[in-house]
């Protein structure tokens, strides 16, 4: 409020009811909020979604990225706590990697630092319908940096492999649970 409209007595109701109608708008819009991963949120195949997540199968996958994907997955989806369970969901993907270099250091000819570009495309397929339930395309980027040290740099690199993967993991585990979502 400025000070124009202090001597005014219509002002400071008018701003009240304002603030009264946002509270109330809100009050009622938060009734609508449903958590995605709560045990009563339905999934298109039926049951929750933390139960849908425990029917994906996720297969070997090649690669470094892929071994360490594949594990993130395993661990987000389902925990590894029931091997015995049904898989009635298949996963599928794809796996590609590419380097980026940032910055050269021209005295010496050598990159200082890259970033590893990890581009997934995936399916999640109804075993039971061959139907697609969910697919994407997700591209993470893993910055490092390199040395004049040749394993310092094998292991920076492998480093961002990693995080890679596991960033790539959650982005996929995020994805699969809203096109999950029968709401």
């Amino acid at each position: 409020m400025s000070s124009s409209e202090i001597g005014r007595p219509g002002a400071l109701r008018g701003s009240r009811l304002m603030l009264a109608a946002a509270l109330l708008a809100a009050a009622t819009a938060g009734g609508c909020f449903q958590p995605l991963y709560a045990e009563n949120t339905r999934s298109v195949t039926g049951g929750s979604i933390k139960d849908a997540f425990k029917e994906i199968e996720v297969p070997e996958m090649k690669g470094l990225i892929g071994h360490y994907l594949r594990n993130e997955l395993v661990f987000e989806l389902d925990g590894g706590n029931e091997p015995d369970r049904t898989k009635r969901l298949k996963f599928q993907s794809q796996i590609s990697e590419s380097l980026e270099v940032v910055t050269v250091d021209y005295a010496n000819g050598r990159a200082d630092s890259a970033i590893l570009v990890a581009t997934a495309n995936w399916s999640l397929t109804d075993t039971t319908s061959g139907k697609v339930v969910s697919q994407g395309m997700n591209v993470v980027r893993a910055p490092y940096e390199r040395s004049s040290q040749r394993f310092a740099t094998v292991r920076a690199a492998r480093d961002a492999q990693i995080r890679a993967a596991k960033n790539l993991a959650t982005l996929i585990r995020g994805q699969i649970a809203a096109d999950l979502f029968a709401g």
